[in-house]
């Protein structure tokens, strides 16, 4: 068996990485399904928001995950400064000389919202949550998560290819 340059390995730990982040998202996904079911169903109570509000605020940072991992191998890095959140996500939606772009627009977009309330969640006590925002960015989130999924699926596939070059 041939053994594999540094590169040819730091690419297949990427995807290795980015296939069990993902699985770890679509089982977050899943819960915010059930939670939003109990929710339709009068089950509103506010320890079934705070739960909504914390998945939430994990699928941003799941999500993240996978961008910090993409990053760290393409740019040597993590980016720096206060605002790194919202440039890193910003950065992953425009292709580099290095990688394609990593979101579409739409998706993009849609995790720009999750950050803003990731932001929230974290600075406010869960009794200062306003049920209905949680419960439409609930909505929004399990819309969104498809166009996450083939987003990442695309760029493994890419990561795939590169890796056979």
């Amino acid at each position: 068996m041939a053994s594999l340059d540094p590169w040819q390995r730091q690419l297949g730990d990427l995807q290795l990485d980015l296939r069990v982040e993902r699985d770890k998202l679509s089982a977050l996904v899943r819960s915010l399904e059930r939670l939003e079911s109990l929710m339709e169903a009068g089950s509103g109570s506010s320890e079934a928001m705070d739960s909504a509000a914390l998945r939430l605020q994990s699928l941003y940072t799941g999500v993240e995950r996978c961008l910090l991992l993409i990053v760290r191998v393409f740019n040597g890095g993590t980016p720096e400064g206060s605002d790194w959140h919202r440039r890193l996500l910003d950065r992953m939606a425009i292709a580099t000389d290095s990688r394609p772009a990593v979101l579409s627009p739409a998706v993009r977009m849609g995790l720009a919202e999750l950050l803003a309330f990731r932001h929230v969640v974290r600075h406010l006590y869960a009794y200062e949550l306003e049920a209905d925002r949680v419960r439409q960015l609930l909505q929004r989130s399990i819309a969104l998560w498809p166009g996450i999924e083939a987003d990442l699926e695309r760029f493994q596939a890419w990561l795939m290819e590169l890796g056979k070059g």
